[in-house]
């Protein structure tokens, strides 16, 4: 294992190390597996995009009752697809642009307590471990 790297505060939560960066102090966020949470990659974005699309289809396949006439209709699942992904990747590409703009940094892997008043986190490759400070360990995770 290589030498532990410091941070003063790390956390699974983006708007907290965010805020934390945008203050000055040496933050890290633990991400496992999406930049952003899977908010934005897997769940509640990308379902209500999809969701959309399939509203504006039913809306166009129903126009007619509200007085628009429309010729012959077609989902084009693809396009719909790579509308959501187009989605995700400005999500991502935004969520990055923060870490740079409030100094905070991202780091994929897990964390966990190993101590009463220390923090660890491995990369997702195991070849870098990161420490909080024992003093900067959030009051309601000190002993």
């Amino acid at each position: 294992m290589s030498q532990a790297e410091q941070f003063e505060q790390w956390t699974g939560w983006q708007v907290t190390g965010l805020t934390y960066g945008a203050i000055g102090r040496r933050t890290a966020v633990v991400e496992r597996r999406w930049i952003g949470g899977s908010c934005p990659n897997i769940a509640c974005l990308p379902s209500k995009n999809e969701i959309w699309s399939a509203r504006v289809a039913h809306l166009v396949h129903h126009a007619a009752q509200f007085g628009t006439a429309t010729g012959p209709v077609a989902t084009d699942m693809a396009k719909v697809r790579q509308r959501k992904r187009d989605m995700v990747n400005r999500e991502i590409d935004f969520h990055l642009q923060q870490y740079k703009t409030t100094g905070a940094e991202l780091i994929m892997g897990t964390g966990r307590l190993w101590h009463p008043k220390r923090s660890r986190c491995a990369q997702a490759d195991s070849r870098n471990t990161h420490e909080t400070a024992p003093a900067e360990l959030p009051q309601s995770v000190r002993r």
